[in-house]
């Protein structure tokens, strides 16, 4: 495009002139200059001020004419600049050149100020970009090269100094060291890694130096992919937000209309200038991306990142929550929760399994083999022919006893009738010689923390919390939806099963999906808004297929997510009624000729200060403990959504496809 490389120059020799290489900044010095001069020429009538004044306000002008038609020619619309530059003119044909320098400068001072804030959130947040492009020390040989992180290979030994940031996902090769993990999964302790242990990029190197070997590429390791979501999230313009940028449009040009027709029927341009000077599109503007930026960056410093905007917005209007269970408010850790002996002592029942199951290094044997140590098993029998039957059980022989260990489903599969026992978790029955000896149950961990969660998030505006599992058991699917105090439980769900009920509800309103980012993808993809946890475990599948990644494995920081969308959601309405009300008093006052051109910039200057510090309060928390904090707070009261109450618990059992209504357990 012929006219960029023209500005790109133009801006380059801007940039060498501009005070801290600011543009902006630049404009509000050679506003300054000449209202110094002309305000001084009017007190002490210094008319050699007065021309001195001139060139300067000209420079200013030419600063906004070009920001102006770069705007115009590049991007196809207009900005703000264009009320400058038209305040500027006008004033200066009406022989009121102070009012127009004036205008520049306090509009430019507020823009400063604005955008200052604005980037100065940015560049906390870009601290996470900027540890993407880090260089890495790689062992070739002898000797190490230090190379741009992008380049390091799948294999790469890389050397890790003590107190440096590990740049890549790998295995520690040599050495040992304590590794701080919180950035990545919010883990508060420091864990302690050796050789094989693996390591995540991002994560921080305290004790002593490292060799690791990269199972990555630079460019796919976790830190360089969440950076450039984080990059492109702050790109993203939600429709919320493109709507805002049409509006300005059609509000610097309804406006400058306005201003022309004042001019052409009373004939003043001062009133024409006034009428300019007070309307802020910047408000408009700022309104959201403001937002937007500011919640992205409180998300990412609590380990949660936002792909752009929009699902943060669309939280806002959540009817349903579909959580996942396993790994999501369990630990997808099995442990043994109850021992039924039928026809054989316990502790024997407990030798026999521990004996058979420690010929095997799967999560559920090793937690029957942990559980039988804890519980006096110190001597194992001797076991021949076992035979691991996948997903079902094992088979094995203890001198010429036939032992079977598995599911329900095996042992019915082979006419081994089962007697009807009360318990709660996943079975896991012993046979022995075709008779029934016991049962161990299993059940998975929840999360201590998962307690109270369906209430916390109730208390987000969410109307229905549904838990979704694979488990085929209805009790132990009941359990845990108990415990957290879902509305409702699905068991037995497949991942398509989990699509099909987004899908479902999304005839109610907006859903969300929880889960671990990697079977319930689709379901995370089909829903509005998709929440992968434990994101630092696979980041490539979970940036892939969730709106939102959890980069820990608490499910608590849902409650995070939920609170600031709601936040920022009545930020981004105050934002938008305060620019309306503001535009329309300040024309009105503009138009009955109450306020003059000088006045009115300072009340521009205000509005765009106060949209983008209503804002920013969604990261720097300290500006709600500051004086203005009640007001702020009052302003959070007014906007309150009002809560909805939840719907009736359900349940559906996929293997007969009928619905029922289960009460709520106390």
């Amino acid at each position: 495009m012929p006219y960029k490389t023209y500005f790109d120059k133009i801006d380059a020799q801007l940039l060498k002139i501009s005070p801290r290489r600011d543009i902006m900044l630049l404009r509000v010095i050679a506003a300054a200059i000449p209202v110094v001069c002309f305000a001084l020429d009017a007190f002490y009538d210094m008319p050699v001020l007065y021309w001195l004044g001139i060139p300067f306000y000209l420079i200013c002008l030419a600063l906004y004419l070009e920001a102006l038609l770069k705007t115009i020619l590049l991007m196809h619309k207009v900005s703000a600049e264009l009320l400058i530059v038209l305040v500027m003119i006008v004033t200066l044909i009406d022989g009121e050149p102070l009012s127009g320098a004036m205008v520049a400068w306090f509009i430019g001072l507020g823009l400063y100020i604005s955008f200052t804030i604005i980037r100065k959130n940015r560049e906390k947040i870009e601290v996470l970009i900027q540890d993407s492009k880090k260089t890495a020390q790689v062992m070739q040989g002898d000797e190490i090269h230090e190379i741009p992180l992008l380049e390091v290979q799948k294999q790469d030994v890389i050397i890790v100094p003590k107190g440096a940031m590990i740049t890549v996902d790998g295995v520690i090769s040599e050495g040992e060291s304590s590794i701080d993990e919180a950035f990545v999964t919010g883990e508060p302790f420091p864990v302690f890694k050796q050789r094989g242990d693996a390591v995540i990029s991002g994560t921080l190197n305290l004790t002593a130096p490292l060799q690791v070997v990269a199972e990555k590429n630079g460019n796919d390791a976790f830190i360089a992919i969440m950076t450039r979501e984080i990059e492109a999230g702050l790109q993203q313009k939600s429709t919320l937000q493109k709507r805002a940028d049409l509006t300005v449009q059609v509000l610097i040009l309804g406006v400058t209309a306005y201003a022309f027709l004042l001019l052409f029927m009373t004939g003043s341009l001062h009133l024409m200038a006034t009428a300019l000077a007070v309307v802020c599109p910047c408000a408009w503007a700022l309104a959201t991306p403001t937002a937007f930026a500011a919640n992205i960056g409180r998300l990412a410093r609590s380990n949660i990142l936002a792909r752009g905007g929009e699902p943060l917005e669309n939280m806002q209007d959540i009817k349903t929550l579909i959580l996942d269970k396993t790994g999501t408010v369990t630990m997808a850790v099995p442990e043994v929760s109850q021992v039924i002996a039928l026809t054989m002592a316990e502790q024997d029942l407990l030798t026999l399994c521990a004996s058979v199951e420690s010929r095997f290094d799967h999560p559920i044997a090793n937690a029957i083999v942990a559980y039988a140590n804890g519980h006096g098993v110190s001597h194992l029998q001797k076991v021949t022919q076992v035979e691991d039957l996948p997903g079902r059980g094992i088979k094995a022989r203890i001198g010429a006893d036939e032992d079977l260990i598995g599911s329900e489903e095996t042992l019915q599969q082979l006419d081994i009738e089962l007697p009807a026992l009360d318990y709660t978790g996943r079975a896991i029955w012993v046979a022995v010689n075709r008779e029934v000896k016991g049962v161990i149950v299993i059940r998975d961990i929840i999360r201590a923390e998962m307690q109270g969660l369906v209430a916390a998030i109730h208390d987000c505006g969410i109307k229905t919390v549904l838990l979704a599992t694979g488990d085929n058991e209805e009790s132990e699917a009941k359990r845990v939806a108990e415990y957290i105090g879902a509305d409702g439980y699905f068991f037995n769900f497949k991942p398509d099963d989990k699509t099909a009920l987004v899908k479902k509800m999304q005839l109610e309103g907006k859903v969300a999906m929880v889960g671990d980012g990697v079977n319930d993808a689709p379901a995370l993809a089909a829903a509005n808004v998709g929440i992968a946890i434990g994101g630092h475990k696979n980041v490539s599948l979970a940036v892939m297929s969730a709106d939102i990644v959890i980069l820990g494995d608490d499910a608590k920081d849902l409650i995070t997510i939920l609170r600031l969308s709601r936040k920022m959601g009545g930020i981004i309405k105050q934002n938008y009624i305060w620019a309306m009300g503001f535009n329309a008093i300040g024309l009105t006052l503009a138009t009955l000729g109450v306020l003059n051109p000088i006045v009115a910039a300072l009340f521009h200057h205000l509005s765009s200060v106060f949209v983008v510090v209503n804002a920013g309060r969604l990261y720097f928390t300290g500006i709600e403990n500051s004086p203005v904090g009640p007001l702020f707070q009052k302003m959070d009261e007014i906007t309150r959504r009002k809560q909805m109450s939840p719907v009736e618990p359900l349940v559906i059992n996929t293997e007969n496809a009928t619905e029922s209504m289960v009460e709520q357990q106390p």
